[in-house]
């Protein structure tokens, strides 16, 4: 396709376009990382959530000790905090496990402030670069006195192709950063719901036991 033949090109002597090369690179790299631990960390929340409700209504803390330590997912890590303090008094518990469930919350997080910088430089290059294109085919037009549409014309679609890069990076980058992050909230939400249902359960079967 010509478009990418001419950026091609333009990345020979262009520092815009090869830092726009540059930005696409990085942001791949943080995608595919991302991907991958999640991927390591994938979890059917819903039905891990039943069950435990299910072995804490029973009583069976044992089990839910044993799933905590299973793997070191971000929901696990919680449970593990949960399980090991649950003597403690439910302020000092949810405390325990609030302040878990943020530092999970920042692993789950972890690169998305480089996809959303990506985002929002990326536009900026490409404008950056038009710019300077545009500036470079009038400054050859004005010493050389060779102008007319096509010489314009062909100038301007040149300078043009730095902003299509741009937004091309761009607007992937902010579907993937949004995507991550919705997903990071929505784990760090259930999580949160799971564990105030658990100590709701005990503490009703406390109650009936008293």
């Amino acid at each position: 396709m010509w478009i990418f033949r001419e950026l091609a090109n333009m990345a020979r002597t262009s520092y815009e376009v090869q830092l726009l090369f540059l930005t696409s690179i990085i942001g791949l790299a943080l995608f595919f990382e991302r991907m991958w631990f999640y991927a390591r960390n994938r979890v059917s929340l819903d039905r891990l959530s039943e069950r435990l409700l299910h072995l804490m209504a029973n009583g069976d803390l044992d089990e839910i000790r044993r799933i905590a330590y299973e793997r070191k997912t971000p929901f696990h890590r919680v449970l593990q905090v949960f399980v090991e303090n649950f003597d403690l008094s439910e302020d000092l518990l949810m405390g325990l496990v609030d302040a878990e469930i943020l530092r999970q919350r920042e692993r789950m997080t972890k690169y998305l402030t480089g996809l959303a910088t990506i985002a929002a430089v990326s536009p900026l290059l490409g404008l950056y670069g038009t710019v300077t294109g545009l500036i470079e085919a009038f400054h050859q037009i004005a010493v050389t006195g060779a102008g007319g549409p096509e010489v314009i014309g062909r100038g301007i679609s040149i300078a043009l192709l730095t902003t299509m890069f741009g937004l091309f990076i761009a607007i992937p980058t902010l579907i993937v950063h949004n995507y991550f992050s919705r997903k990071a909230g929505e784990i760090a939400a259930k999580t949160d719901a799971t564990i105030r249902e658990l100590l709701i359960i005990s503490y009703k079967a406390q109650v009936r036991k008293s």
